[in-house]
């Protein structure tokens, strides 16, 4: 607007004119509701300061509890995938040790210790059917069902009858099982086993575990042929009159 007196330009709320000094009495309102205004302004900041104020605790618990739920959900999320996430940290392992790995694997089949050779692999999640592993393929698979064979039978048969059975039943149908297993599985990779690197120790694992029947079960090569061709049912009456001795 402009100075009535002297026409120089000024603001709205320009309350005496800087060139002439005559009072501006046109825009009176304007300051006025400006006055109003800043004072409202002032007002509200000063409540809304207090609000913050009063709310900063509930405001920082919000917080936490947020990054406490981020927290337990992530939580969660590695509780349900470690098995998933350390079987395949070990895995990337075996790869990048093979050679260390393979000299190990080594050592346990020279030593005649199948069982310990079984957790290795089972332990560091070697892949047996896949590079660079792959010549385990058969021997893993064998190694397999002679070390459940193995644990059940040293679990029923040289616990004995004191053992503190939880569910003897049970635990001697898996030991006939297991047996059966492995003497099923041995001769389904019979005709495999002749080019196969690790023959040899397939077949000492083979003669171990007929070693383990003879003295554990008392069956000889006539007796094992038999046990094998017998029922599920037969086989478990006849484990159990072994720890029964009978």
């Amino acid at each position: 607007m402009k100075c009535y007196s002297c026409g120089a330009e000024i603001g709205l709320t320009t309350g005496k004119c800087p060139y002439c000094g005559r009072k501006i009495k046109e825009n009176a309102s304007h300051r006025r509701d400006l006055a109003k205004y800043k004072k409202k302004s002032k007002e509200v900041k000063t409540e809304a300061g207090k609000i913050v104020s009063s709310n900063v605790p509930i405001v920082i618990s919000a917080i936490v509890m947020v990054l406490l739920i981020i927290g337990i959900g992530f939580a969660a999320y590695l509780d349900d995938n470690a098995y998933t996430i350390r079987t395949d940290m070990r895995h990337k392992e075996s790869i990048k040790k093979h050679d260390q790995f393979i000299n190990q694997i080594q050592d346990y089949l020279d030593a005649g210790d199948y069982t310990a050779f079984h957790e290795f692999i089972e332990y560091h999640n070697i892949y047996a059917h896949m590079e660079p592993y792959k010549d385990l393929k058969i021997i893993d698979r064998i190694a397999t069902q002679y070390a459940g064979m193995v644990n059940n039978i040293e679990a029923i048969v040289m616990m004995g009858p004191e053992a503190n059975w939880r569910e003897p039943e049970r635990d001697i149908r898996e030991c006939a099982s297991a047996i059966t297993l492995f003497y099923s599985g041995y001769n389904s990779y019979h005709y495999d086993i002749e080019d196969n690197p690790y023959k040899e120790y397939i077949i000492d694992m083979k003669e171990q575990a007929d070693t383990m029947l003879e003295v554990y079960l008392g069956l000889d090569e006539e007796g094992r042929n038999e046990f094998l061709d017998s029922s599920d049912a037969a086989k478990t009456v006849y484990i159990e009159e072994v720890i029964l001795g009978e």
